[in-house]
């Protein structure tokens, strides 16, 4: 099977410009996005894909501004598909203040239907026979320049999310179950991004940590903090800047040096000059 080529990255506002009026043509549109979530502590939408019959559009929000996007959003005339949608509209809005007139979400559909598949890449191939390559889910999308891979990967989603959509909201009609899935679509479109909010005592949640003693869970507890306040400063997630089973570690062997702390596996030696003060009790005075 030969390869797709890559989509043209439009990451300049004539471009976009010129986009904008090819997508203001197109009744029905396909949408997905990545973020960077998996490698910032504050995520933003990296990738914009827009599909349609002959139109396959990879915009970059960190290159050109792309909030004259938004009537065509917001107009109730268009249908805008997603698979999965609450992240994309979720995170649009968040990004960009965009608005949403009209949605249809393909997991949705299937969900209405009681299909045995949710998954894009399951439902493409049940449904379709087709199949999409997953191998740059895990893609810093937020670094530049993007390889070609990760632009065909990036287009992949959309390429056939209309055929899809149009055989399920057949399905969904025959079934006697539009107005169902409607209802849905309706709730979808009004969603907005969830503030992050982080909860000092979660560390309570992490298992084995009641197996602690008092000092070990103290010790936990300030690691805890002292990590999401480390992954704020370095706009990393909390994960990269440590990891749980090392955060449990730290707290039943309770080191006493820094040498002792580097000594735990999953310790780095940036989380020893950062958070190493508040981990390792200082030295008795003489």
């Amino acid at each position: 099977m030969t390869e797709a080529p890559a989509p043209r990255l439009i990451a300049d506002a004539a471009a976009l410009e010129e986009a904008a009026r090819r997508m203001a043509a197109e009744p029905v549109l396909a949408v997905d996005t990545e973020g960077n979530s998996f490698h910032v502590y504050f995520e933003r939408v990296c990738l914009i894909q827009i599909g349609a019959p002959g139109l396959e559009l990879v915009l970059d929000p960190l290159a050109v501004d792309v909030k004259p996007l938004a009537p065509l959003f917001a107009d109730p005339a268009r249908l805008l598909v997603f698979h999965g949608g609450d992240f994309d509209i979720r995170s649009l809005r968040r990004d960009f203040g965009f608005t949403f007139g009209r949605v249809f979400d393909t997991m949705i559909a299937s969900q209405v239907l009681a299909l045995p598949e949710l998954g894009l890449a399951a439902l493409l191939k049940a449904r379709l026979d087709v199949t999409i390559a997953k191998g740059e889910q895990r893609s810093d999308w937020g670094r530049r320049p993007l390889r070609e891979e990760q632009l065909r990967y990036a287009a992949a989603d959309i390429r056939h999310l209309l055929p899809l959509w149009d055989g399920l909201d057949k399905q969904l009609q025959a079934a006697g179950k539009r107005e169902e899935a409607e209802k849905r679509f309706q709730k979808l479109r009004q969603v907005v991004a969830r503030v992050r909010v982080f909860d000092p005592q979660g560390w309570r949640k992490l298992r084995q940590a009641r197996s602690l003693d008092p000092e070990g869970a103290a010790l936990l507890g300030a690691l805890w903090v002292g990590r999401e306040e480390l992954a704020r400063a370095l706009d990393k997630p909390p994960f990269k800047v440590v990891g749980e089973q090392a955060m449990l570690e730290v707290a039943r062997r309770k080191p006493h040096t820094l040498e002792e702390l580097r000594k735990v596996p999953g310790v780095s030696e940036l989380l020893v000059r950062k958070l190493g003060g508040i981990l390792v009790p200082p030295p008795d005075k003489p």
